[in-house]
């Protein structure tokens, strides 16, 4: 466990879900295959900044025909936690740190994930999967997290990096993880960021000071050298 003193600055974690705290990308595992090809054609708009994120995954879900409880099974079987993550929670929170999940992804799946691991509460910002059909089925679309906010690149309603200013304190240690395009406007902000896949493209792009996130064991250890030395 990290030896940090309990008056050294709060540790902020903001994190995202789908392919940082799990081992790969669940939505594109789970329910690509419900959508065929036309998936990764959205997936690509995304990666090139053409279209935001958040309207690439609703409309990704757009394409889905499945049965609800369906795709909620669908993702909390294929959700492999990364190494690390439940330690990691637990010793955040327990040095008077905070954490927060913050997500495009849905919510009934990412507070399934979270029991199953037995994890602590934190806040979760996630989406609803709200169903135009009979009995709440297809056509599926989603409604983001109302805490997200509006900015140039992601769109309206549709930036993290408004769950980051809402929930930073004056002299907290603001620390990121993620993967994706969505992610890069609250690395943007962070002190430390913790980077897999795209996110980590885009940040090594902008000059940005990440890390690679391989797992969560080393995360605190890694946070308190920084500390440190800044």
């Amino acid at each position: 466990m990290s030896a940090r003193p309990a008056e050294g600055p709060r540790l902020l974690a903001l994190l995202d879900y789908d392919g940082t705290m799990t081992t790969h990308e669940c939505n594109e595992v789970a329910l690509q295959p419900f959508a065929g090809d036309p998936w990764w054609e959205l997936e690509d708009e995304a990666c090139n900044d053409r279209m935001s994120h958040a309207e690439v995954f609703d409309r990704q879900i757009g394409l889905i025909r499945a049965p609800r409880p369906q795709i909620v099974r669908r993702l909390l079987e294929v959700a492999e936690p990364m190494p690390g993550l439940h330690d990691f929670i637990v010793r955040l929170l327990a040095r008077g740190g905070e954490a927060a999940v913050v997500s495009a992804g849905i919510r009934e799946a990412i507070e399934a994930f979270w029991a199953r691991l037995d994890l602590p509460p934190v806040e979760l910002f996630a989406s609803e999967l709200v169903g135009e059909g009979p009995d709440g089925g297809p056509p599926y679309h989603l409604e983001f997290s109302d805490a997200l906010g509006d900015c140039p690149r992601c769109g309206p309603k549709s930036c993290k990096a408004a769950i980051l200013r809402r929930l930073r304190r004056p002299g907290d240690v603001v620390l990121v993880f993620g993967d994706g395009p969505s992610d890069l406007c609250p690395a943007r902000e962070a002190d430390l960021v913790f980077a897999r896949g795209h996110l980590a493209e885009r940040c090594e792009q902008e000059g940005l000071e990440w890390r690679p996130l391989t797992d969560f064991t080393a995360v605190l250890p890694q946070v308190d050298d920084w500390l440190t030395r800044r």
